[in-house]
């Protein structure tokens, strides 16, 4: 340091004195909370599964298992794993019927008995690699109560990478199931519910935890892609595109380490302990991120479904961009 720097010090401090300022007191020292340990694996590490898990599941007789693809019909048709039954994620939207937006629960309880799914059954999902469609049938089963539901990571390109069974046979009708969803849809929440999440509370000495998470793409977060009456985002939102959770290139993907996971979150000022609501357009790319927020063992998370469909297209709302 330049002596003259404190002999200006000096000289300012004795001005101050001087002209009868007092001292100024120490400064506080605030200590700064410790930084939670990155996870060594997923906290709910059964719902998501790999493919060489999955092949020891064909070989367990016992396990009562059911297989559903998310892809459209179209790719169903020309090829899917053993004895998987379709269920295209679309038809699990009501986008006329507020406030979830999503089907009845007796129409929920028709299509997934229609697939042969039973209460005590483990349900395992897949599509083709980014696990996109299979978070929307996940999540739609995981809000009707289904407790025995996972995603294939990696989907149906790594399963075919790993020379997994490949059947390309229509599937006849089965028996049915006897699905009955939960009376009350659990981790889902309507436009009148995100005031509460729009409050950010401030903890000395370090920034308030972001609890409002939007899961578009930055063009449309910014409003420079407009999908909807109006663009940009509800304001307080932090944006963490659903993306951002996979790792490897198209026909590759899988999701991140727990790790990556849990940096890519708490840049993003996400905690564990807080609770926190998560959209996107229209409530798919949002339960791919609530999904990734489940499995590292988030509690306090729901899927604000009817998103910026119904968000953008109000007149009543504030929007930043």
């Amino acid at each position: 340091m330049n002596p003259r720097f404190y002999v200006l010090l000096a000289m300012l401090s004795a001005a101050a004195l001087q002209a009868g300022d007092a001292p100024p007191p120490p400064a506080q020292v605030v200590a700064l909370p410790a930084e939670p340990p990155a996870p060594t694996e997923f906290v709910r590490r059964d719902a998501l599964v790999s493919v060489p898990v999955l092949m020891e599941m064909f070989k367990e007789k016992s396990m009562k298992l059911a297989l559903i693809d998310a892809r459209a019909r179209e790719a169903y048709d020309e090829g899917h794993l053993p004895g998987a039954r379709n269920i295209p994620s679309d038809p699990l939207q009501a986008p006329e019927s507020p406030p979830y937006y999503m089907q009845s629960t007796d129409e929920l309880r028709k299509i997934f008995s229609a697939a042969g799914i039973d209460p005590d059954e483990r349900v395992v999902i897949y599509d083709q690699d980014d696990g996109r469609l299979a978070a929307r049938v996940w999540f739609t089963l995981h809000a009707c109560g289904h407790e025995k539901v996972s995603i294939l990571d990696g989907g149906v390109d790594r399963w075919r990478e790993a020379k997994g069974v490949w059947d390309t046979q229509p599937m006849g009708p089965g028996a049915p199931g006897t699905f009955v969803p939960a009376a009350t849809l659990r981790n889902v929440c309507a436009f009148a519910d995100l005031a509460q999440y729009r409050t950010r509370v401030r903890t000395l000495g370090k920034l308030p935890p972001t609890t409002l998470l939007d899961a578009r793409s930055t063009a449309e977060y910014m409003g420079e892609e407009v999908r909807g009456k109006n663009g940009g985002h509800i304001p307080g939102a932090a944006n963490l595109e659903w993306t951002s959770f996979m790792s490897g290139k198209e026909h590759e993907r899988v999701w991140r380490s727990p790790q990556e996971i849990h940096a890519l979150l708490r840049l993003a000022g996400v905690e564990r302990d807080q609770k926190i609501a998560v959209y996107d357009q229209a409530g798919g790319r949002s339960a791919h991120v609530f999904f990734t927020l489940w499995i590292m063992g988030f509690d306090n998370a729901c899927n604000y479904v009817a998103g910026w469909r119904e968000y953008g297209n109000r007149d009543d709302v504030e929007i930043e961009k």
